[in-house]
């Protein structure tokens, strides 16, 4: 009896002994273990690179600079989108965790295909590097990615715990799925006025100027209006931010022509922002044709509809890629002047204004 006990344990502890040397380095100093890609303190993180093994696809710099994160390529620099960057940095890379080391049969295949088609992926603090790993594509059961990380004898399949999915999309290089989607983000005392302009009603125009607290409201006339102080605030505060459609930029840039026409069209709004330490900046908002025959829910004589009500193209003048934006998100922008004078908030209706 007591040898069979001596025996299972010899094989148990042999098991364990196995075990343990498929997760070591047999080649180096750096063992695989379950937290090795992991990043151990994001915090300090100032700059993410994303740098594609293949030479056809751009590099991608994330940076911090002067407290704002930044975007940038070899041919563009953007406002970051902080939430998507929050999201690896706090969220996926602390939590990374090695399901277990590539085995031998693939384990040449793996190595290749990262080598060819990976992206290199570096956190840093200033000009340090302090997290280097490689990123490969998703697995069988695409619940978890293969990873490389420098110096260890082969690459790994990665998980993120309570994710169901492969993770190579949070190390993407288009641009476009980094960048804010605020087409304007300021903060309230940034700006110095607001020039809200109806080009096809000039009498709706108005500007709203701001300095040293006071807040005061002018015509299309550049003339001092007396309005509601408090809607006027409030419509201020509301307008620091516009946001579009998160993603890629429509499909419509990819036609040059049709892009132009939307562009040269006369806009149905346009907010023109000056800021205290910022370039001025115009934001331009086109109606979107119906892609088919719609009919107005208003008209009872079949009377056909030609724009959306609920979609809007919008770009700006630094800028001339197309973006979506909802109707539910300018709804409260969609202001008129007549609209600041009055006691009660009103929405101003697409109707009113053509």
């Amino acid at each position: 009896m007591q040898k069979k006990l001596r025996t299972g344990i010899a094989i148990l502890f042999g098991m364990l002994l196995i075990s343990a040397l498929l997760w070591k380095n047999i080649n180096s100093t750096t063992e695989i273990s379950h937290d090795l890609f992991a990043l151990k303190n994001p915090k300090s993180v100032t700059r993410i690179t994303f740098s594609p093994n293949n030479p056809k696809q751009s590099y991608l710099v994330l940076e911090k600079i002067k407290g704002r994160w930044m975007v940038r390529n070899k041919n563009n620099t953007y406002p970051a989108d902080t939430l998507s960057l929050n999201q690896l940095l706090f969220w996926a890379m602390p939590n990374l965790q090695v399901k277990s080391p590539i085995p031998d049969a693939m384990k040449d295949m793996v190595t290749k295909d990262i080598g060819l088609n990976g992206t290199k992926v570096i956190f840093s603090i200033g000009d340090q590097e302090i997290h280097t790993f490689f990123v490969g594509y998703a697995s069988a059961t695409q619940e978890s990615t293969y990873m490389y990380f420098p110096e260890t004898e082969r690459p790994c399949e990665i998980t993120l715990p309570g994710f169901a999915g492969y993770l190579t999309p949070y190390f993407n290089t288009n641009i476009d799925l980094w960048r804010s989607i605020f087409l304007v983000e300021t903060s309230l005392p940034e700006i110095t006025s607001l020039h809200v302009i109806w080009p096809n009603a000039p009498e709706n125009s108005f500007t709203i100027k701001q300095d040293d607290d006071k807040t005061q409201l002018f015509n299309e006339k550049n003339q001092l209006v007396t309005a509601n102080q408090s809607l006027v605030a409030g419509y201020l505060d509301l307008c620091k931010t516009l946001p579009r459609e998160a993603g890629e930029s429509a499909g419509i840039n990819k036609n040059k022509e049709a892009a132009n026409k939307i562009r040269n069209d006369t806009p149905m709004i346009v907010f023109e922002y000056t800021f205290k330490h910022a370039p001025k900046q115009i934001i331009y908002l086109h109606r979107m044709d119906l892609s088919g025959e719609t009919y107005s829910l208003e008209s009872r004589t079949g009377e056909l509809k030609s724009k959306e009500t609920e979609l809007f193209w919008a770009h700006s003048a630094s800028d001339k890629t197309l973006w979506v934006v909802q109707e539910i998100a300018l709804r409260n922008r969609l202001r008129t002047l007549a609209n600041f004078s009055r006691s009660m908030p009103e929405t101003q209706s697409h109707r009113l204004v053509q």
